[in-house]
């Protein structure tokens, strides 16, 4: 298994914000429901030390799960949450049988059955963030976690001792090693989910040719990076690139030597952007880079060396002939010339053009030709 732990792609990337969203409305919904049942018991029995607890610890549970909906709801999203979020979701289950076994006795922890299933839960949502890292931290931390409460009961208490067995069943260690290994596929399988999500998705965003985005994950990009551009106040440049003269290209070389063209100026623009920008082929020849956090300036800085490099070097089309490939471009800053997408495109493209009408070989920004 190659490279299990990698960031992201910009496309899962929105999915697991919305996914995000999504776990923190079932878990806000879910612990609501779930303090009826110890509110319940703590009424009808209100001495007994294990339903007090349990009232406890859910309704610590409840107001993580609000602080986390209330921090969602006013736009407060970070890279790191889904950590935080799903590493406090185990932990409150490990914290809820930690009690229970000071409160009750450890066989009450270790033979739980509604309390231990909620592991699966949360190992389940894990999947829901779209981050392989998140599965395999959050799940092994959730792993390791009931297996040092397994080994800190078994070292501070006889667990063989008929008393403990009362109502509640006797230690097995067979049973104890089954959850583990349960828990264990259960993380496995919410890792091997997301992989397989990534590798469908990636069939369906990328250009068959050039293998970086098609058109349609760019506008959802696109779409994605406005808002969030607009929610933190982050500067967002968005450029449209086409390549000079492809038509004759193909007319007088053919669609395989234009083909290569294509994929070998997709590579340079990939090589020459961040991990953090998005780049695709938007159409034909036409390319579309996405300059996040970046304004104009920066942006046009770095579009024309680019736009040098792909003009500096020539694109080998045969195993003997290459040959040199311009292109022209043109930038639209977000705000300053539009706040959608439809505005920002055709702001873009009305300055590739006049790009082009000056000569080709160069870029327009805002104020002037570069």
């Amino acid at each position: 298994m190659k490279n299990p732990w990698y960031r992201p792609d910009p496309d899962l990337a929105i999915a697991g914000i919305e996914g995000e969203w999504l776990v923190a409305r079932v878990r806000l919904v879910v612990m609501m429901l779930l303090l009826i049942t110890p509110t319940y018991k703590i009424i009808e029995y209100p001495f007994v030390p294990v339903f007090f607890w349990g009232l406890v610890i859910t309704m610590l549970g409840a107001s993580v799960a609000l602080a986390i909906w209330w921090a969602l709801r006013r736009n407060m999203w970070r890279p790191w949450l889904g950590f935080v979020s799903s590493s406090i979701d185990v932990s409150l289950i490990t914290l809820a049988l930690c009690v229970y076994a000071y409160v009750s006795g450890p066989l009450v922890a270790l033979n739980s059955t509604v309390t231990f299933e909620i592991y699966f839960l949360a190992i389940a949502a894990l999947a829901l963030r779209y981050d392989t890292r998140i599965c395999l931290a959050v799940g092994i931390l959730a792993v390791l976690q009931y297996a040092a409460l397994w080994g800190v009961l078994t070292s501070f208490y006889d667990l063989g001792d008929p008393a403990y067995a009362i109502g509640v069943g006797v230690h097995s260690v067979i049973d104890q090693v089954t959850r583990l290994i349960l828990m264990s596929a259960a993380v496995l399988l919410s890792y091997a989910y997301v992989r397989r999500a990534r590798g469908l998705l990636h069939l369906a965003s990328r250009d068959r040719l050039t293998g970086i985005y098609n058109r349609g994950q760019f506008d959802v990009a696109l779409t994605h990076e406005i808002e969030r551009a607009l929610r933190f106040k982050y500067p967002l440049t968005l450029a449209v690139l086409d390549l000079d003269h492809f038509k004759l290209i193909n007319d007088t070389l053919g669609h395989a030597a234009g083909d290569r063209v294509l994929i070998g100026i997709a590579e340079r623009l990939l090589a020459g952007v961040r991990s953090t920008d998005v780049i695709a082929r938007y159409g034909g020849e036409e390319f579309a880079v996405l300059f996040c956090d970046t304004d104009r300036h920066t942006a046009a800085v770095r579009l024309e060396f680019l736009r040098a490099q792909v003009a500096a070097v020539p694109v080998r089309v045969t195993d003997d002939d290459a040959i040199t490939v311009t292109c022209s471009a043109g930038l639209a800053e977000l705000n300053t010339d539009g706040v959608n997408p439809i505005e920002l495109l055709a702001r873009a493209d009305n300055r590739l053009l006049a790009a082009k009408r000056a000569g080709r070989n160069r870029i327009h920004t805002t104020e002037m030709a570069a």
